[in-house]
Order: C-alpha cells, then structure tokens, then sequence
C-alpha cells in the first residue's frame, strides 16, 4: 500500500470516527430543531464521490456499522444501506458527476432523504403511522443534518487530497 493511500485511508477513518462521535455522543443529548442529525451518511456519500466507488463502499461499510450501533437498533439497515449509496456515489463521482461541492451537496441530500426513508419504512408499513408527521420529522431530521454538508465536504476534501494527487500523478 502506498503511503499516499494509507494516509487518505486514516484520514478518512479519522473523520468517520469524529463523525460517529458527533452523531452518537453530542448530538444524541443536544439535539437541533428537536431532531438528531445524521452525520454518517454525509460521511459514505463524500467518500465515495471523492475517492471511488471502492472507496465510498468500503467507508460506506464502515459508517453503517457505525450508524447502527449509533441509533441502537441492532439491524443491519444502515450497514447495507450506506454500502450500497456509497458505491453508488463514488459510480457517479467516477463516471458522471464531477468531483466537487455541487455535486457532493446534491449527493448529499439525497442520501440523507434517503436515510430518512429508511427509518420512516417500518413504521409506515408495520406499524401503520400516519405519513404526514413521520414526513414531517424526516424533513426536520434532513435539514438538521444538512448542516454538516459544508464542513464535513472540507474534511473530506483534505483527508483524501494524497490519494487525488498520486492518482492523478499515476494516470499519465
């Protein structure tokens, strides 16, 4: 393993394990317009569109592990589901989008829509709650997480700029 890529990989592990942090330990007891953000999935979705798609599944993987020992549910909902949305962002970021803040923040919104879903699934379907306040408190949950979009895109950004550099060194 190249060092360049061993330091993006910590890097990156570093900002996850930050993000768990955040989203586990402070934002569970403080939360913002009442709801708890999500933090992680912004996390999948930018590694992904900046390194690749190996990339945003793997750190994908790793998030969702986080993510579900984070809100305590004990399934493997976010596990699966962060792999898959991050392979699918670093698809885009590798073959369609460009690799910059408007299409990390467009990503990034539809993964935390996205995971709202997720969570509104089971009660909608087995549970039989009313759409109007589960949508409701999805949209809250969406907006207080977007709030992250911007600092975490820098850290991110940093974290993985060894990895972009020796690659684009290696293309030529």
């Amino acid at each position: 393993m190249k060092a360049e890529t061993l330091r993006s990989a910590l890097g990156l592990i570093l900002v996850m394990l930050l993000c768990y942090f955040l989203q586990s330990a402070v934002f569970s007891r403080l939360p913002i317009f009442g709801v708890c953000p999500l933090i992680l999935p912004l996390a999948a979705a930018g590694a992904g569109l900046l390194g690749s798609s190996a990339w945003g599944g793997a750190f994908g993987l790793l998030c969702g592990i986080l993510c579900d020992a984070a809100l305590g549910g004990g399934g493997l909902l976010f596990t699966v589901a962060m792999t898959v949305m991050g392979f699918f962002c670093g698809f885009l970021g590798d073959f369609v989008l460009a690799r910059g803040f408007p299409s990390y923040l467009l990503l990034s919104l539809g993964v935390l829509l996205v995971s709202a879903i997720l969570q509104m699934f089971r009660l909608l379907v087995f549970d039989r709650a009313p759409l109007w306040p589960l949508a409701y408190m999805g949209l809250k949950q969406t907006l207080a997480s977007a709030v992250f979009i911007l600092p975490l895109y820098f850290c991110l950004r940093r974290a993985l700029r060894c990895w972009r550099r020796s690659r684009e060194r290696t293309s030529f």
